[in-house]
């Protein structure tokens, strides 16, 4: 049974980096990298069976704008994938969503992916607070997490978390969906940035509950009904 990677914390680092370095004039990140060969996996049991590659969010998933600037894969069974609001993310201001990264792992079978989920125990809110606070320019002692109940539809299991901090001069929101489909589990964080007064962007949050069901939905999608 593949456990359930650490969430590629390179990759949020660099969508914070990205919006940091933004704010301050350098332009966004250049081109996606090159995409890694599909590995197919081939599985005799009811559940998904699909690539991961062709199981994480492409970019007519998500709102206009967005470009994948970086894709990972830690085994056949994993895949992981960074998009960027380019636009956004130089404006500086605005109540906008910045960054998406999208992470799926196949496990085995439902039983598996289950126990992996709940015996999850990276995702409290402590752990995300030490995740956040690692990442370069992030005021620790700004960092909020709590715990956040989107209405998604078709995950087996999920939990959710908000999360804010000051970067630099902005203040930013998260949004962290991790969620079960059949033998499948996602991570998703979605980064926006905050209103004028600081405040939370309710359009901001609308449109990342969004992306996350997305995810969900493509996950339902590729679901085999038992044979």
């Amino acid at each position: 049974m593949p456990r359930l990677p650490r969430f590629p914390i390179q990759i949020l680092i660099l969508i914070l980096t990205s919006i940091l370095l933004a704010a301050c004039g350098v332009p966004a990140l250049d081109g996606p990298t090159a995409t890694p060969a599909p590995t197919p996996i081939t599985t005799p049991f009811a559940g998904i069976r699909e690539d991961p590659q062709r199981l994480t969010l492409i970019q007519t998933d998500l709102p206009a704008g967005f470009r994948k600037v970086d894709n990972t894969s830690l085994h056949s069974g994993h895949n992981a994938v960074l998009f960027m609001n380019p636009e956004a993310v130089k404006a500086g201001s605005g109540q906008d969503v910045l960054g998406v990264v999208d992470e799926i792992t196949i496990y085995e079978d439902d039983a598996d992916a289950r126990d992996a989920f709940e015996n999850d125990l990276r995702t409290t809110e402590a752990d995300i607070a030490n995740d956040v606070a690692g990442a370069e320019n992030v005021d620790g002692d700004s960092i909020r997490v709590a715990a956040y109940e989107p209405a998604l539809d078709g995950a087996d299991l999920q939990r959710a978390f908000k999360v804010s901090y000051q970067l630099g001069d902005q203040k930013i929101y998260e949004y962290r969906y991790q969620f079960m489909v059949s033998n499948a589990i996602a991570n998703v964080i979605v980064t926006t940035r905050a209103q004028a007064n600081g405040g939370e962007s309710e359009d901001a949050r609308a449109q990342a509950d969004a992306i996350a069901q997305a995810q969900v939905d493509k996950l339902n999608d590729y679901r085999a009904a038992p044979q």
